[in-house]
């Protein structure tokens, strides 16, 4: 029996459930191996292994407020699904979060207007550093390295349009081609330092890179030879932090074999 300093209020969201992070006091009860596994169907493990998964993600996002690393401000959410592709379940873990009130000033949680780096979304960093606990943890005997897995990451970028050429610095090299989804179609998108960034759709793209670049160098690093990254970009209409972030859909094909 695990006591944690949270209240939670689950809201049914596809098939997952956002976490509310507020103030007192509850317990959680973590199953036992036996108790996840026995008797229970395919749909019942998914479940179990969504709410484990959630409940590290909790724990650990309290654990980064209670360090000042990111305020109270922040909503960690984290989906576990099943898709049927050519006859076998694959599994999809999608991991994003959200600001519950995106009107504070001065908040540092989530991407500045132009910021694109890892180290420049708190939010995001807590994301990254659960996926790589359940990756270790809970989808250990899923995610193996003779597992085709493709991982999808979608950086978004809001509406305030760019009015100074945003520099790049070349961290990930002095020009940088790579294909993207954008409004339903594969785009070439380019970056050199000696251009900087003109536009928010190559922000967004950006921002998809450079979680890429972080997953190949602390999560994955190598002996995945079937794992695959797609980027995708979105730039929204509205302008705000809750439109300057990102999301990782991981899907393990035919995970159950």
């Amino acid at each position: 029996m695990i006591v944690s300093s949270v209240s939670l209020m689950a809201q049914k969201h596809g098939s997952g459930h956002t976490i509310y992070i507020s103030g007192e006091t509850i317990e959680i009860k973590i199953p036992g191996k036996s108790e996840q596994t026995e008797g229970k169907s395919k749909s019942d493990v998914i479940k179990q292994m969504e709410d484990s998964i959630k409940t590290e993600l909790k724990e650990y996002t309290l654990k980064m407020q209670d360090q000042h690393f990111i305020s109270d401000n922040v909503i960690t959410e984290v989906y576990v699904d099943t898709i049927n592709l050519a006859g076998n379940p694959s599994l999809s873990v999608t991991y994003s979060y959200a600001l519950l009130n995106d009107t504070l000033k001065f908040q540092t949680d989530d991407f500045a207007p132009g910021k694109y780096l890892v180290n420049e979304s708190n939010a995001l960093q807590v994301a990254l550093a659960v996926m790589k606990e359940s990756i270790k943890g809970k989808l250990a005997k899923y995610v193996t390295t003779d597992k085709e897995i493709s991982i999808t990451v979608t950086g978004s970028a809001d509406a305030v349009a760019i009015e100074k050429v945003i520099p790049y610095n070349g961290e990930f090299g002095e020009r940088l081609t790579e294909n993207c989804a954008v409004e339903g179609k594969i785009l070439k998108m380019e970056v050199a330092s000696s251009q900087g960034i003109s536009n928010n759709q190559t922000l967004a793209f950006l921002r998809s890179f450079a979680v890429m670049d972080y997953l190949k160098n602390n999560i994955f690093l190598s002996g995945f030879p079937k794992l695959e990254y797609h980027h995708s970009a979105v730039v929204s209409a509205q302008r705000g932090g809750q439109f300057r972030r990102v999301s990782i859909e991981m899907i393990i094909y035919n995970a159950f074999k």
